[in-house]
Order: C-alpha cells, then sequence, then structure tokens
C-alpha cells in the first residue's frame, strides 16, 4: 500500500533548517522560516553568459540580472509545510505601486494643527527618501527581457560560478527510512508529465505539440500561469480526452536553460509540474544525501526599510495589513532573504526496483532537480540548483486603515500591459480586471495603449 514504507521528509528538512540558522545566527523566537523549494530551480552556465559571446565567459551585469529576477517572486504556501512555490507576482512592482508610490500620511482628528504639520513634513520626508532611492537604483536590462530592472545583490557575489569556492561547503545527511512512513512525511518523487498533461496544461492537443518549438510551449505556459493568456478548453473524444495520441514529451518541454528570463521559466515550471504525478520513495534503506552547498543572502537596497518600519501611513483604498495579509496570490506576506543553492548532488542507498524505474521519468526527488536515473545505487546530479529558500515575515502593511473616502489611484500603461497585469499588480488579484475596465468605461478590454491613463479604483 502506498504509504506504507519510505524515506522520511523530515529526517532531510530538520538538518538542513536547523544548519541554515546557524549559518545566519538566525535567534529562535524570529519571524522567520526556512522552506524547500517544491520545483527546485536548475541553473547552467549559459544563464549567465551573453547570448552568442560565451567565449566571454560570466557577465557580472547578467548575473546580477538573473539573480535578481530570480528573488523578485512571492512566496505561496509558508504556513502549510515544509515546501513553498512562488507567484506570478513580483515583489519589486507590489512594494512599489500597492505600498510606497500611494502611501500617504495618517492624520487622525486628535493631532491638533502643529501636530498635523510635523506629522505631514516628517512623512514626506520619508517617502520621498524612499522614492529616490527606488529612481537612483533603477538599471536597463542588460538581455532586453525586462522593462526595467530594480537589482537585488547577493552575498557572495559570485555564487553561480563553478570556479569560485566562496561560500560553498560540503555537506552530508542522512535520511532515514521507515516502514509506516505517514503520506505527509514522504520523500517524495515527481514526475516527468506526458504529453496529454502537458496538452491540458497549455490548451493545446497532444498532436498539435510535436510543431511547436519547445521555447514556444516554454513562453506560453508562462503566459498562462501569469494570467495573460486564457487556453481554448480542450474539447474530449470517445477515445479519450484527445486524438493522435504521441509518446511522451521529452524533458526539455520543461524550462532549464536559456531564452526566457528566470521568473518566466519558474512560472512556466509551475504551470507544468503542480499537478504532475507523484509518488513515495520506497526504499526503507537509509540514505546518504553529499551536495556542496552555498547559503547565499539577498539584499534589495531599493527596499526603504524605513518606511516599511514607519506606523504612521495608510494607503488610500487599501485595509490595515492588506497588501501582506493571507494566502492569496498576491499578498505579500513573506519576503525572501536568502536561498541554498547546490551542487555535485549525489543520492546514494540501495534502492528499491520501484525506485530504479520511476527514476527514469522523474524530474524531483523532494526537493531535488533529477536530470539522470539511478546507476549502480546512485542518483546524481552535478549542476546548479536552487532547492530551499530563508524567508522574513513583514510587518502588518501598509499600517493602517485607510480613512473614508480616499482618493482614487492613477497609472499609464506600459508596453506588454494587460488589464490582469495591472489588476495583479495593485491588487495582488488578476481576477480583479472588470473593476478597472469598468471605472476606466474600457468596452475593448484586449487593447491597451501605451502612455494610456488609468484610474485605478
Amino acid at each position: 500500500k502506498e504509504g506504507t514504507m519510505g524515506l522520511l521528509a523530515t529526517s532531510l528538512f530538520q538538518p538542513v533548517q536547523e544548519w541554515i540558522k546557524a549559518e545566519l545566527g538566525t535567534p529562535s523566537d524570529s519571524a522567520v522560516a526556512f522552506r524547500f523549494d517544491r520545483f527546485a530551480m536548475a541553473l547552467a552556465d549559459a544563464d549567465f553568459k551573453l547570448t552568442g559571446q560565451p567565449q566571454d565567459g560570466y557577465s557580472p551585469e547578467l548575473a546580477v540580472e538573473r539573480f535578481s529576477d530570480l528573488v523578485n517572486r512571492m512566496p505561496l504556501g509558508v504556513e502549510s509545510g515544509q515546501d513553498i512555490t512562488f507567484s506570478e507576482a513580483d515583489i519589486d512592482t507590489a512594494y512599489y505601486y500597492r505600498l510606497l508610490s500611494p502611501a500617504q500620511p495618517l492624520l487622525p482628528p486628535s493631532l491638533d494643527a502643529a501636530a498635523r504639520r510635523q506629522r505631514i513634513e516628517t512623512f514626506s520626508a520619508l517617502k520621498a527618501q524612499g522614492l529616490r532611492l527606488w529612481e537612483q537604483l533603477g538599471n536597463a536590462s542588460v538581455t532586453g527581457q525586462l522593462i526595467e530592472l530594480r537589482p537585488a545583490t547577493a552575498q557572495p557575489v559570485n555564487w553561480y560560478d563553478k570556479a569560485c569556492a566562496d561560500g560553498w561547503k560540503s555537506r552530508t545527511i542522512h535520511v532515514r527510512g521507515g516502514s509506516q512512513a505517514q503520506p505527509a512525511d514522504e520523500l517524495r518523487w515527481r514526475l516527468r508529465p506526458d504529453d496529454v498533461h502537458v496538452g491540458s496544461s497549455l490548451g493545446l492537443a497532444p498532436d498539435e505539440l510535436r510543431h511547436i518549438p519547445p521555447l514556444e510551449l516554454t513562453r506560453r505556459a508562462a503566459l498562462i500561469q501569469r494570467g495573460e493568456l486564457t487556453p481554448p478548453r480542450l474539447v474530449p473524444t470517445p477515445d479519450g480526452p484527445t486524438v493522435g495520441v504521441p509518446p511522451k514529451l521529452p524533458i526539455e518541454i520543461l524550462p532549464k536553460l536559456g531564452g526566457l528570463p528566470l521568473s518566466e521559466r519558474l512560472l512556466a515550471k509551475r504551470r507544468l509540474l503542480e499537478a504532475a504525478q507523484t509518488k513515495p520513495a520506497t526504499t526503507t534503506n537509509d540514505t546518504t544525501i553529499t551536495f556542496d552547498a552555498c547559503l547565499v543572502r539577498i539584499s534589495r537596497p531599493w527596499l526603504f526599510w524605513p518606511l516599511l518600519d514607519d506606523t504612521t501611513w495608510y494607503v488610500p483604498g487599501v485595509s490595515r495589513e492588506g497588501v501582506t495579509r493571507g494566502a492569496a496570490t498576491g499578498a505579500l506576506t513573506w519576503l525572501p532573504t536568502a536561498f541554498l543553492a547546490i551542487r555535485n548532488l549525489k543520492v546514494t542507498t540501495q534502492w528499491s526496483q520501484q525506485d530504479v524505474t520511476t527514476s527514469q521519468s522523474a524530474t524531483n526527488l523532494g526537493p531535488f532537480s533529477v536530470t539522470s536515473q539511478i546507476v549502480d545505487g546512485v542518483l546524481a546530479n552535478p549542476g546548479l540548483q536552487v532547492i530551499g529558500w530563508q524567508l522574513q515575515r513583514l510587518p502588518a502593511l501598509p499600517p493602517n486603515d485607510a480613512p473614508a473616502a480616499a482618493p482614487p489611484r492613477h497609472y499609464a500603461v506600459v508596453k506588454g500591459d494587460t488589464l490582469a497585469r495591472i489588476a495583479l499588480t495593485f491588487y495582488g488579484d488578476r481576477e480583479r480586471w472588470p473593476e478597472i475596465a469598468e471605472a476606466n468605461n474600457l468596452t475593448d478590454t484586449d487593447k491597451l495603449e501605451e502612455g494610456q491613463q488609468l484610474t485605478i479604483p
């Protein structure tokens, strides 16, 4: 029976969590959490080299852009388990459009005239400093894939360089086997989606997939996940969900290397793998997991903490904690402050025959990205991958309820905008786009012009 034997996920999670707390010097009462990345993120040297210029080696400017893109996503599911995934909402746009830009000083009726002037002056100076940082720290994208880049900085800086040992340490973890492992504590394989599953995720019949380049399929998956493309519904046939079913798609359908920004590849991977089949690792033998590890710290110099820690402001039309409350897609409750990168992964045990067979069609084992099957008792992946995140809980933002009858906000459309994307930026919920359409009397909601002024209710 599935779930009666297997490797205990807790015996992997706990030592990694304790090691990271020790590395960061995290106090036991801090509002922080460590979580594995549900899908892991496989990276390659090509991600940090300019297209067409591999002979020039790593590009420091491109590395900053890739890193900033990688850490600019809102985590989902922090409260509910040992692993998380990431939403399609960006941290920097949420910070600017939902907090910094619309923030206003709170002026309770109890304040006299002098106190009101002092509150306005103090807060205005605070906000002005935050806005200056935002404007000063905006960079142009070296790839042209991002409209504008708000760079984050990594420590160690060269964490991605396989020739650099700074910050890297060898780790060995022993994962126990359990004859009565419960489903909630099983280390599980995630299986490669077949063409029927991929076609269903992308709104394409399986026989259409062979005629579309993998990069275009990846881009389509990202657009659907972001809400910028609605896939058509497939019509089932009497013989099954579709006709003309070819063999399984190769693993190249999964986004691994170049062609799209990291955030787009991650959205595509989530779209393709979220509902993929999983199976428990059925060996009950104790297992040795070895890898080289680097804990990469994240700094966002454009994020103005004095404003976030201040409690004298509000956002028009938003209730207290309206940006940081809950587990919705656009809730900025937790901020990634570090991630765990690994390479030279080896998982060694006396595998069951079922595991050996399963490894041939797996994309992940627990938090680890899998690129090859078990050979001579070893599951190996020498490549670079991000498998976990350290997260900090943000304070209640905005810190106060908005007074009644707050004025509306305004927004200038930029190239590539859709109403769904604008709704995600301002509300954290792309499904609220009809509110914007109604407030602006838009009859053709698919056509927005660059520079067009919109009222955001």
